[in-house]
């Protein structure tokens, strides 16, 4: 019966070694330093005649396009024109200069968006998006998600005003890169205006 136990408890273990990192309640801004976005191009202006918003990027599941972004004094819309699943709008900043921060993510959003007839697996609305990826034997190497957090904020479908989203980030000891942004997976217009990331106090 103890072997059991134990055989038990190490499998509960194992799988929770590698399961997403779990996040604590956001930290007061008044904790955060508010004076450094570590986001570039907060405001999604465009460079030049190419078009580009670097840093960031989007992209969509395969298939015909089936999303427009457009960018009006700062505000982004993003909307569902055609069948695909999901689209995501992001940027990579850098995870190891990162590494041990607390972080916060924010920004504004506002939302138009429902599930008629929407049967894709994935999580059906509109938000905020983080992944990190780490190694987690500097031995083996190797590159897996430490930490996920897609649309885990209500609203997150349904029709609104502007509202805030706050998301704390604890970016992992041994974290190798990351990706901030949002995600459209379901019908309908998404807008997102004044995207941050921020250090926080421990």
């Amino acid at each position: 019966m103890k072997i059991i136990v134990a055989l038990l408890s190490a499998l509960l273990a194992a799988c929770q070694a590698g399961a997403p990192v779990p996040q604590a309640s956001a930290p007061a801004v008044s904790a955060c330093d508010m004076s450094e976005n570590l986001l570039g191009n907060p405001g999604f202006a465009s460079e030049g005649e190419s078009g580009s918003r670097r840093p960031w990027s989007g992209s969509q599941h395969a298939g015909e396009p089936s999303f427009t972004t457009q960018v009006d004094d700062g505000v982004l819309t993003i909307e569902k024109i055609a069948t695909q699943p999901w689209f995501k709008f992001s940027q990579a900043p850098r995870a190891r200069p990162l590494r041990g921060e607390q972080l916060l993510f924010q920004a504004e959003l506002k939302l138009a968006l429902d599930t008629h007839e929407v049967i894709h697996g994935f999580k059906r609305g509109g938000g905020a998006q983080i992944l990190i990826w780490g190694d987690p034997d500097p031995v083996m190497g190797g590159d897996r998600l430490m930490l996920e957090s897609t649309l885990e904020h209500e609203p997150h479908l349904g029709q609104t005003d502007w509202f805030t989203v706050r998301i704390p980030v604890s970016v992992p000891a041994t974290a190798t890169r990351m990706n901030v942004g949002f995600v459209h997976q379901a019908n309908g217009v998404m807008q997102v205006r004044n995207p941050g990331l921020y250090r926080c106090a421990p």
